[in-house]
C-alpha cells in the first residue's frame, strides 16, 4: 500500500510539472486594465513567480499612497500592498523609480508631502524580498520644493538619488544625493542653470561617476545631461532640444553592455521649426563609451501627443520602446543602430481617454511586460506581449510600417564656447545653406546665407550665454547649441 501511494504521488507530481512546462513553453499574452480610485503604474519588474508593478492611488483617507501590486503570468492580481497613512501624501518617483537590489530586496525613491502638497520631503524606502518595509529614510525636511524622482544602487552597495531642489534657486536645480547601503546621506550636490532644472534618471559610469538625465529650462524646456565624477563634482553638461518649444526632457538613460548610452528625448521635438505647435516627434540618441554622439535619429507621427515613454534592450541587443504616436500607444522595435523595424499599437479596454505605457521589461519567454495608465475612467494598465510585440494570435510579427527621420547633415560647429567667430564645417557640395541663431527665449538673433562649404559667422555682437543654432540645406537640417563667451 505504501509503495502504491508513493507511485501515485510521484505520477501526480510528474503530471503537474508536465502541464506547467507546457503552459510556460507557450507565449502568454494579455491586455488588461484594473479599476481602483485614481490609480497609475510607472514601474514594473519580475520575480521568480510573478510580475510586480508599482504606482500610486488614493487611500481611504483621500491621501495619495504608494501601491505595490503582484500579478501572475496571466495578469491576474495575486496581492496588493499599500504604503501611506491618514496624514501625508506619499508619491513614488517617475518611471523606473522602483528597482531590485543586490541583496534580493527592493528600493523605491519618491517624496512625501503634507495635505496641501506644499511641504515636500524626499524619501527612500527599502523593502525585503516579501515587499515588507525594512526602513524609510527622509531627507531635506524643509519648506523648499525638494523631491526625488529616481535612483540606482551603486557599485559600493549604496544609493545615488536624483531629483530637484529649490533650496537655493527658486526655479529649481538638479539634485544628486549619495548614501551608504543603509540610506544614510554621505553628500549631496546641485547643478543647473538660471532656469528650471530637474533630474529624472541616473546611471553609474565605469569611472564610478554618474550620468544624469533630465530637463533644463533655458528659455523653454530642453533635454539635459550632467556628467559627474564619483564625488559628484560636475565634469560637463549638454543640452538637447529646440529653444523655441518645450521639448526634449530625458526620462531615461540606458547603459549598454558595451558601456554605451541610449538617450531618448521623450518630450516633444519640432522639426522643421514652425509656428505649428502640433508638429512633434521624438528622438533617440546613442553615445559611445566616451560620451561622443554616434547617432541621433528622430521618429514618430507628427502630432500634438507624440512622445516616447521608456526603452529597454532585448536579449539580441535590439531596442524596444513604448511610444505615443498622436493618440496611439504602442511598442516600437528598432535595431541596435536605431533603424526602425516595427510598431504594434494597443488599446486599453473600457477607457476612452488618453493613455500611456511608462515601464517595460523583457520576460523570460522573450516577450515584454509593460505597465501604465489609461483614462476616462482612470485605470491601471498592464500589457504582456510575445517576442514580436503581439497580444493577438493573428498578429503579424513584422508589425506596421514606420516613419523615420534622421539628421543627415554631418556638421561641426566650433569653437564652443565661441568668442568672436563661429565656424561651420559643412559636407562638401552642400548647397543653399542658411544659418539661424536663436536666444534662450526663442527669438531669432542672426540669419545668414552661406555660400561655400567652409563658412563662419561673426558673433561678437552676441551677449554671453547659450544660443540655439539651426542649419538648413536642401530640406535637411542640423540643430545644436553653442555657448558665447
Amino acid at each position: 500500500m505504501t509503495t502504491f501511494l508513493f507511485m501515485r504521488k510521484t505520477i501526480l507530481i510528474l503530471v503537474y510539472v508536465f502541464v506547467v512546462n507546457i503552459l510556460f513553453a507557450q507565449d502568454i499574452q494579455f491586455n488588461k486594465t484594473y479599476s481602483r480610485n485614481t490609480p497609475i503604474l510607472r514601474n514594473v519588474l519580475m520575480t521568480d513567480s510573478d510580475y510586480i508593478a508599482v504606482g500610486g492611488d488614493f487611500n481611504i483617507y483621500n491621501k495619495t499612497e504608494i501601491l505595490v501590486v503582484s500579478f501572475d503570468d496571466f495578469g491576474n492580481i495575486l496581492w496588493e500592498k499599500n504604503y501611506g497613512d491618514e496624514t501625508y501624501n506619499y508619491y513614488h518617483g517617475t518611471r523606473n523609480s522602483f528597482i531590485g537590489n543586490s541583496d534580493g530586496g527592493y528600493s523605491l525613491s519618491g517624496y512625501r508631502a503634507n495635505s496641501e502638497n506644499e511641504h515636500l520631503v524626499c524619501l527612500l524606502i527599502k523593502f525585503d524580498q516579501n515587499f515588507d518595509t525594512l526602513w524609510t529614510k527622509l531627507y531635506f525636511d524643509n519648506p523648499d520644493f525638494t523631491v526625488f524622482y529616481n535612483h540606482i544602487q551603486t557599485s559600493d552597495g549604496g544609493y545615488a538619488l536624483v531629483g530637484c531642489t529649490a533650496e537655493s534657486d527658486a526655479d529649481g536645480d538638479v539634485l544628486l544625493v549619495k548614501t551608504d547601503s543603509d540610506g544614510n546621506m554621505l553628500w549631496y550636490k546641485k547643478y543647473g542653470t538660471s532656469g528650471s532644472d530637474m533630474g529624472f534618471c541616473i546611471v553609474e559610469t565605469p569611472d564610478n561617476g554618474f550620468l544624469i538625465g533630465g530637463s533644463c529650462g533655458l528659455g523653454q524646456i530642453d533635454g539635459y545631461l550632467v556628467k559627474t565624477d564619483s564625488d559628484g563634482n560636475q565634469q560637463w553638461t549638454r543640452h538637447y532640444g529646440n529653444s523655441l518649444y518645450p521639448d526634449g526632457t530625458i526620462y531615461i538613460v540606458l547603459k549598454t553592455l558595451q558601456n554605451e548610452y541610449l538617450v531618448p528625448l521623450s518630450g516633444y521635438v519640432t522639426d522643421p521649426i514652425s509656428e505649428d505647435f502640433y508638429n512633434r516627434k521624438y528622438n533617440l540618441i546613442k553615445l559611445d563609451a566616451d560620451f561622443n554622439e554616434v547617432w541621433n535619429k528622430q521618429y514618430g507621427i507628427r502630432a500634438e501627443y507624440t512622445g516616447l515613454g521608456t526603452i529597454t534592450l532585448s536579449n539580441d541587443g535590439s531596442i524596444w520602446a513604448t511610444i505615443k504616436d498622436d493618440h496611439n500607444v504602442g511598442l516600437f522595435h528598432l535595431s541596435s543602430e536605431g533603424d526602425s523595424i516595427s510598431k504594434h499599437y494597443y488599446v486599453p479596454q473600457g477607457s476612452i481617454g488618453e493613455n500611456a505605457l511608462l515601464a517595460i521589461k523583457q520576460t523570460p519567454d522573450n516577450g515584454f511586460i509593460m505597465a501604465g495608465v489609461a483614462y476616462e475612467p482612470q485605470v491601471m494598465w498592464l500589457v504582456k506581449t510575445d517576442s514580436c510585440g503581439c497580444v493577438e494570435e493573428d498578429c503579424e510579427c513584422g508589425g506596421s510600417d514606420v516613419e523615420q527621420f534622421s539628421n543627415e547633415l554631418n556638421i561641426e560647429v566650433y569653437p564652443n564656447p565661441a568668442k568672436d567667430v563661429l565656424y561651420f564645417n559643412l559636407p562638401e557640395n552642400t548647397k543653399d545653406v542658411r544659418v539661424e541663431i536663436y536666444d534662450n527665449l526663442g527669438r531669432q538673433i542672426i540669419t545668414n546665407e552661406l555660400l561655400g562649404w567652409e563658412n563662419s559667422i561673426d558673433v561678437k555682437q552676441l551677449k554671453a550665454g547659450n544660443y540655439f543654432v539651426r542649419i538648413v540645406s536642401d530640406n535637411r537640417n542640423w540643430r545644436g547649441w553653442f555657448v558665447k563667451e
